[in-house]
Parts: structure tokens; sequence; C-alpha cells
């Protein structure tokens, strides 16, 4: 299994309508791609100082699924971020193989 992470900072005072984004529009979009099968949102357990963090999990088959999604997708998903919250949403992304 193969995993494109995306991890996100949020600012707080943003965050319940950027919550609903990216479960309406943007991981709908990424499952549009037809390059995952399935997907998993993480809120990270963090210090009550620390801003609101989580990561995105999609989920691939396939090496060659995950390489389509890079060359093909990631780009204009991910240029959305900073498009729709600015400074707001800092966001990184890595590719994963799952060993065991």
């Amino acid at each position: 299994m193969f995993v494109s992470n995306i991890s996100f900072q949020v600012d707080p005072a943003i965050e319940a309508v950027w919550l609903n984004w990216i479960k309406q529009e943007f991981i709908p979009s990424c499952l549009a791609t037809n390059c995952f099968e399935k997907h998993q949102l993480y809120q990270l357990d963090l210090a009550s100082d620390q801003p609101p963090t989580y990561t995105l999990q999609l989920f691939s088959t396939a090496a060659a699924q995950l390489a389509e999604f890079q060359e093909k997708y990631a780009e204009t998903l991910l240029s959305s971020i900073p498009a729709q919250w600015g400074e707001q949403c800092f966001h990184f992304n890595t590719s994963m193989k799952i060993v065991n």
C-alpha cells in the first residue's frame, strides 16, 4: 500500500470552516482522480497552545497510482490550499510506503 500524506497547520480562527472545506471539497477532489482507494483524516493530539494540526492520508495499492497523482494532479490540488487559505493554512506533503 502506498500513501500520499498531506499535513496541515490551521489558524484556529478558520478551523471549523477549513474542516468543512477539506471534507466537502478537497478530499472529494483528491478521490475523483481515481488514484486512491481510500483516505483517512487525522487530527494530531497536541498541547493546547499549539495550532490545530491535521494529516490527510490517501491510500493507493500501486506505486503507479501514486506516481500518476503526483505527475497529473498534485500541483493543481495542492496549489488550491494557499489559493483558498493564504497564510492561514500551512501544508506540506510526503509519500510513504506501508511496510508491515
